[in-house]
């Protein structure tokens, strides 16, 4: 895959960001299941922990579902419950599926930490491998019972066995924030996680039908079961684009599957867009990727004009015209533009744009924005920058201007 240096630089990025992706995730409540190797009978225990984020929440209530291999499980309250006052309802409303409600005749806040036991038992017999546990349907309320917005992440228990690894996805997020949020289609993530790929890191490879694979060793990253393009891999974390099959659901569900085993699956919400700029020390925030008009690389260093035209280079922009394909390299001649409007701010005004849709020879869901810098902004090396496309990228981005 060709990518200029400023933009090779901003994807490879995520090999070290694991960390800011787990940092972002820590703002919202949230709830997860760890995974366990199963005993000689067959039997396991999972803890489920809960994380408040500085939230006070008094109730939750969410579903757990399993494969059919796994005879069942039962729910127990932790003593951490116990002394909150709360207590644990289930009810099957399918095959599959337990329906988990914790609350109480009180408005205690629940503590953070693990707030139940799932005591689990699989089939004897079952071949070994990685048999998840999913979390979803989460909702949660505060003392006066108004809605708290709660992320889960699923585990689930191995049944061990020859070469048999359990990846586990820890956080995901936008590969140039690196926050996490919505996904968006085409948009390129970052995938933090245990156990994900090999040690040894596997950049993009093109496919005999000129497309980024979606599969590298024996790494490949489901959205809804449709494979995604891979950018790398490590066994710590992966970079993948978004399938644009996500296009107009509200919610998608992510798995990496290694060695032909399987990761809990992650749900995750899917928005129109969620636009991005990279940045060149790899952080989400500072000097932006962004190429000068004479093609060199924007920095304090190397400043552009006022009045000049520069290259954004973001991701995030959702569904495209035509439509986005994955893993496409496209062309000078097949170039696509964001099904939704782009505008860009520098120094706090408006600045003029003059294209914005995909690089020329560059992956699809790699957004390329030119603009004029506004000749009434005052100078500076750290001069903050923009990208809206319906919505905002993080603030914090900047450039060179003289």
């Amino acid at each position: 895959m060709r990518l200029c240096g400023v933009l090779y630089l901003a994807l490879t990025a995520g090999v070290a960001a694991g960390s800011q992706d787990q940092e972002a995730i820590a703002t919202t409540a949230s709830i997860s299941l760890g995974q366990v190797v199963v005993d000689t009978s067959g039997n396991a225990l999972l803890e489920v922990t809960f994380t408040s984020s500085g939230q006070a929440i008094s109730a939750i209530q969410l579903d757990i579902s399993y494969q059919n291999q796994i005879l069942g499980f039962s729910v127990a309250a932790s003593n951490l419950l116990g002394s909150a006052g709360k207590s644990i309802w289930t009810a099957s409303p399918q095959a599959g599926l337990t329906r988990v409600l914790i609350a109480g005749l009180n408005q205690k806040a629940i503590a953070d930490g693990v707030i139940a036991t799932l005591a689990v038992g699989v089939d004897a017999g079952t071949v070994a491998g990685f048999y998840p546990l999913g979390l979803a349907n989460a909702s949660a309320s505060d003392p006066r019972g108004g809605p708290v917005s709660v992320a889960v992440s699923g585990g689930g228990v191995v049944v061990p066995g020859p070469g048999v690894s359990a990846p586990a996805i820890t956080a995901v997020a936008n590969a140039a924030s690196y926050l996490a949020g919505p996904v968006a289609p085409g948009e390129i993530v970052v995938i933090a996680g245990n156990s994900l790929a090999e040690s040894a890191a596997q950049s993009a490879q093109i496919t005999a039908a000129g497309l980024i694979a979606d599969s590298l060793g024996a790494t490949s990253v489901l959205f809804d079961e449709i494979p995604a393009p891979l950018l790398y891999t490590t066994a710590g974390q992966v970079s993948a684009i978004v399938p644009y099959e996500v296009s107009g659901q509200t919610e998608t569900s992510i798995q990496v599957e290694y060695q032909g085993v399987r990761s809990a699956p992650l749900q995750l919400a899917v928005g129109l867009t969620s636009p991005a700029i990279f940045t060149l020390n790899q952080s989400g925030a500072g000097q932006g990727a962004i190429v000068n008009q004479d093609g060199t690389v924007n920095g304090p260093g190397n400043p552009a004009a006022r009045g000049d035209i520069i290259s954004i280079y973001g991701t995030g922009e959702g569904q495209t015209m035509p439509p986005g394909v994955d893993g496409l390299i496209v062309t000078a001649g097949d170039l696509r533009q964001p099904a939704q409007g782009v505008t860009v701010s520098i120094g706090g005004q408006d600045a003029e744009v003059l294209y914005a849709g995909s690089a020329g020879d560059e992956v699809a869901g790699l957004l390329q924005v030119n603009a004029r810098v506004p000749s009434g902004i005052a100078p500076g090396s750290a001069v903050p920058v923009t990208l809206t496309v319906d919505g905002s990228s993080r603030t914090g981005v900047t450039m060179a201007v003289q």
